[in-house]
Formats: structure tokens, C-alpha cells, sequence
């Protein structure tokens, strides 16, 4: 083999070992982007599920206030037909003791005509 032949293999082999070094490098490189893409994807996903978390704990939170807000407002009106209830009863209670003591003086009024007129029949007969 003469000193040209010996170049030329030595310039494919080059060549060769050039290309398989420009392959690797390209390899490593596309890694590296596509790397960097899955990660701002990833990133992009976190935050859009961070922002839907956020929104649905805000939505939450604005529901159990409205929620206390109304249970309170029922509280209070419960509260007040309680205390219109509690006044009802006791103007009931009132009425009924003085009907009571009407009968009971009632009472005491008929017994004591009928024992005037059990008097008045002892005294002067039966009509």
C-alpha cells in the first residue's frame, strides 16, 4: 500500500470517527431539548393544576362562608320564632290560669246560690 492509500484510509476513518462524534453530539443535544421541552411541559402542567386547585379551595371556601352566613341567618330566625313562640306560651298560660280562676270563682259563686237556694227551699218549700 502506497502513502496515498494509507491517507485516504486515514481520511475515511477521520471522516468515520467525525460522523459517529456529530451523531453522539446530535444525540445529546436533541436529549438536552427534549429534556427542556418535558420539563416546561411538566412545569406548564403544575402550575395549570396549582391554578385549578387554588380556584376549586377558593370555591370552597366561598361556598362554606356562604353556607355559615345562611345557617346563621337561620339561627337567628329560629331564634326569634323561639322567643315569639316562648311569648305565645306564656300569654296562653296567662289566659288559661285566668280562665281557671274564673271558674274556680265561677264555682264558688254557684255553690254559694245553691246553698241560698237550697236555704230558700228548706224555708219556704219547692215552687
Amino acid at each position: 500500500m502506497n502513502a496515498s492509500n494509507w491517507i485516504g484510509l486515514l481520511g475515511a476513518i477521520g471522516a468515520l470517527i467525525t460522523a459517529a462524534f456529530a451523531a453522539i453530539h446530535g444525540q445529546r443535544v436533541d436529549n438536552r431539548a427534549a429534556n427542556k421541552d418535558q420539563q416546561q411541559l411538566e412545569a406548564y402542567i403544575m402550575d395549570q393544576v396549582k391554578q385549578d386547585n387554588q380556584q376549586l379551595r377558593d370555591d370552597r371556601e366561598s361556598d362554606r362562608k356562604k353556607f355559615a352566613d345562611e345557617l346563621n341567618e337561620l339561627s337567628a330566625k329560629l331564634t326569634a320564632l323561639g322567643v315569639k313562640k316562648d311569648a305565645m306560651e306564656n300569654e296562653l298560660n296567662q289566659q288559661i290560669a285566668l280562665k281557671v280562676r274564673e271558674n274556680e270563682q265561677l264555682k264558688q259563686r254557684n255553690a254559694g246560690l245553691e246553698r241560698e237556694n237550697q236555704e230558700y227551699r228548706d224555708r219556704y218549700g219547692e215552687l
